[in-house]
């Protein structure tokens, strides 16, 4: 029996043994069996999360006029929304911080038989997003816009996160790194090999959970502030390791 045969058959064993020991190599967590005394690697994932409260509110709101016009429809609409502007900026909004995220005109159209159909209006549908800084006022914000839009607000939602994440996410790469070390370190024993150094690390984050929020404009006139909860925020970020591994 030459050396080759040899290697392939330890090779054979090996699987066998990952496979009786219910080691799955899946594209986040494999093991590469050596075909030599070098091993080529382990390649795992490691999780890290951290939980934080958002610092900014971002809150979507528009107007939407529906005239005989075009112009009429423009003209009211353009109204609207500098009234809608004109009170969250009194409530503490930036100009900065207000910007454009949908504007459209569109026909409303009559459909009768044996007709064609024929145009009875024009819609102007105009959108804003605001970034609340202060988030305790994103409350007095929301209902600020719903009181100075009047029938022709639309709030589409509100959602919260953190401007700066990244100051949040050192703890949770130290998390992450060590629960890939632990994993690298569970299937190097189980293939019966000794774990080596990392190779190399790359990363991706996520977070942002979104919290709608969406309500009927005339509740906004009057009573009692309209009431929005920031909660907490899972910020996640996910390491890829390498490491070698030797007989």
């Amino acid at each position: 029996m030459n050396i080759k045969t040899i290697q392939r058959g330890l090779l054979a064993v090996g699987a066998t043994a990952l496979l009786a020991l219910g080691v799955a190599c899946t594209p986040e967590t494999n093991v590469t069996i050596p075909s030599g005394e070098t091993a080529t690697g382990i390649t795992v994932s490691g999780q890290g999360k951290v939980t934080v409260r958002p610092d900014i509110a971002l809150v979507n709101v528009g107007v939407e006029v529906t005239a005989p016009t075009v112009a009429e429809a423009r003209a009211q609409a353009a109204e609207a929304m500098q009234r809608l502007q004109d009170a969250v900026k009194a409530a503490g909004v930036q100009d900065a911080d207000i910007r454009t995220q949908y504007f459209n005109i569109y026909p409303q159209y009559v459909y009768s038989e044996n007709e064609a159909p024929r145009i009875a209006a024009f819609t102007v549908n105009n959108q804003v997003e605001l970034k609340v800084r202060d988030i305790d006022a994103a409350s007095e914000v929301l209902d600020s816009a719903i009181e100075a839009g009047g029938d022709a607000v639309r709030v589409n939602g509100i959602s919260f996160t953190v401007e700066d994440p990244e100051s949040f996410l050192a703890d949770a790469r130290r998390v992450a790194i060590e629960n890939a070390k632990e994993r690298a370190q569970v299937l190097a024993d189980a293939a019966g090999v000794t774990l080596g150094a990392a190779r190399s690390i790359s990363e991706s984050s996520s977070g942002g959970d979104v919290y709608p929020y969406a309500r009927d404009a005339a509740a906004g006139l009057g009573g009692a502030p309209s009431p929005v909860n920031a909660g907490e925020q899972e910020l996640t970020l996910t390491v890829y390791v390498v490491f070698d591994i030797t007989r």
